[in-house]
């Protein structure tokens, strides 16, 4: 019922201005601040910044609820309204990156709330494919299939069928747009700094490129200024990549995560658990409150001091001996191969 309620809501709004929609997030977005998603972005938000003061970070939390409250509410833009005006909402900067790439592309790109508007406008001017896991609500997941096919030629592979799929897509000169910044456990990682926590990162892009022969290209979603829509940027494709140590990669791949979570910081997605797998012990915050000046928190380690006086450990890979350092649930297909 809740669900149906919430695709009603959408299709009322969907052809509102994007200053109308943001309007409506404000009140929204207070409420989701009481909320699950408000305690883990307290806790990313303290363990990356704890140079800000609380009120600082009280204020950021807020600020990026709202910003992917409103997020949710322009979704209903992508499901029903014409494509002419996705492409007067969201722009490219940059684009001849992967439009004049000689080899197949990967977009390396961070988790920014204006995602599915930058899948979508990828989706318009690429023969893209996309790697993804089921939404755990029927309906919704639905719409996001239907949303994400009807704007272009887009293939969207469960990420539960393994990689050969996808191995093919890339091959066959479909745009990967890869999203990686997500906690998949300590069994597949390897444990890299992320605004100098070492956050467990799985090793798929190097061994992606290396596959398909591929470039990475960067590239990240924001907001336009007063309301104007959203810009996809892209940045020029990594060269040397992937190199011989893998770690260093990785950390490559995490730095420029990082520099547009900074960048943008109220729409990088600090909602997501990213941090549950960090390493070396450390004591995530458990606040009870942003209101108040002195929320219960365990103090943290330094952990930038450890990450320069001592090397990175990287925990033991337990992926198919065929596909080091792969998570085992893309592996299920592939162990005939």
């Amino acid at each position: 019922m809740g669900t149906r309620l919430l695709l009603g809501l959408l299709w009322l709004i969907h052809g509102l201005p994007l200053r109308v929609i943001a309007a409506l997030a404000i009140p929204l977005g207070f409420i989701a601040a009481q909320g699950r998603a408000r305690r883990t972005t307290a806790i990313n938000l303290h363990a990356c910044f704890p140079e800000m003061s609380h009120a600082q970070r009280q204020r950021l939390t807020r600020a990026h609820l709202t910003a992917l409250i409103r997020s949710v509410l322009e979704l209903g833009i992508l499901w029903w309204s014409p494509p002419a005006r996705i492409q007067r909402l969201v722009r490219f900067k940059n684009a001849h990156y992967a439009q004049n790439s000689d080899r197949p592309v990967i977009c390396l790109s961070p988790h920014m709330v204006g995602l599915e508007m930058q899948g979508a406008l990828i989706g318009m001017h690429f023969r893209g494919v996309g790697f993804f896991t089921p939404h755990k609500d029927p309906l919704i997941d639905q719409r996001l299939r239907a949303a994400r096919n009807r704007l272009g030629d887009v293939l969207m592979l469960e990420r539960k069928k393994g990689l050969r799929p996808l191995i093919r897509a890339i091959r066959d000169g479909r745009l990967l747009y890869f999203l990686p910044d997500m906690d998949f456990g300590e069994r597949d990682s390897h444990f890299v700094p992320f605004f100098g926590i070492p956050a467990a990162t799985v090793p798929t892009l190097p061994w992606l490129v290396r596959q398909c022969n591929a470039r990475v290209i960067p590239c990240a979603c924001h907001r336009l200024p007063n309301h104007e829509g959203y810009e996809v940027e892209f940045f020029p494709p990594w060269e040397d990549f992937p190199g011989a140590d893998l770690t260093q990669d990785l950390q490559r791949m995490n730095r420029f995560i990082e520099t547009m979570a900074r960048q943008y910081p109220e729409e990088y997605y600090w909602s997501h658990k990213r941090l549950n797998d960090s390493a070396h012990a450390l004591l995530l915050p458990t606040p009870t409150s942003i209101a108040g000046p002195n929320p219960s928190i365990r103090p943290i380690p330094d952990h930038r001091d450890v990450r320069e006086s001592s090397p990175l450990p990287n925990l033991p890979i337990h992926a198919s001996r065929q596909y080091p350092g792969l998570p085992a649930v893309w592996l299920d297909s592939m162990q005939d191969r």
